[in-house]
């Protein structure tokens, strides 16, 4: 399968500005995560959980087959808007040299305009990402980045997992993808909820805090 056919045309649906990812509904957990490329290239965003999200878990578009076992079959995919079963937002944005290149939330109040989205994970003691494959597509843009380890350096779909995660840059008009290289780390750490903060800020007040005189 060829580059063209391979790196697809993402559904450009309206998502929420970035900003609005910890505003959004209720969520069990939020995540940071991010991946660093060579030329300075880094993608990195959060995400969040819905209350019900089990420990682990796959997120992906509902019809999508074949991702575990070889060149997931894309052609069927249910077109986005699509509701999430398990995440509640989703960001991510693209820097090199620490300039934001790029950055779109995709998946906002357990809606998801990224019809590829794809996220194996799992938080059984310590957060870890087995698969991904997320994007900046946004509405009219003529272009947006994508990482992924289910699509190899040439752009054709693979197993998930069974290459590195890889960038690219996608051109919509042209259909064709420009890769631009693989991850050489991946870290992904759980955000403390605003009140453990508060209370972790507070603790280290109080021990700051110097002993009146007698």
């Amino acid at each position: 399968m060829s580059l063209c056919s391979t790196l697809r045309t993402r559904a450009l649906l309206a998502p929420a500005a970035a900003a609005a990812l910890l505003t959004s509904g209720a969520s069990a957990a939020v995540y940071q995560y991010s991946l660093s490329f060579a030329n300075g290239f880094v993608a990195d965003g959060q995400f969040s959980t819905k209350a019900s999200a089990p420990a682990s878990f796959v997120e992906k578009n509902p019809t999508i087959t074949g991702e575990t076992t070889g060149p997931w079959d894309f052609s069927t995919l249910t077109p986005a808007p699509y509701a999430t079963t398990y995440l509640e937002s989703q960001t991510l944005r693209v820097l090199q040299n620490g300039a934001v290149l790029d950055q779109s939330t995709t998946v906002l109040d357990g809606v998801c305009s990224d019809r590829f989205l794809y996220l194996n994970f799992s938080d059984l003691g310590t957060p870890a990402i087995a698969a991904l494959d997320f994007s900046t597509v946004r509405p009219s843009a003529t272009s947006y980045y994508f990482v992924s380890n289910g699509s190899n350096p040439s752009g054709n779909t693979v197993a998930f997992g069974s290459t590195g995660y890889n960038l690219f840059l996608f051109d919509v008009a042209t259909s064709q993808g420009t890769f631009i290289g693989t991850a050489t780390s991946l870290t992904v750490t759980a955000v403390p909820a605003p009140g453990a903060c508060a209370l972790l800020a507070l603790a280290g007040a109080r021990k700051r805090r110097p002993r009146r005189p007698v």
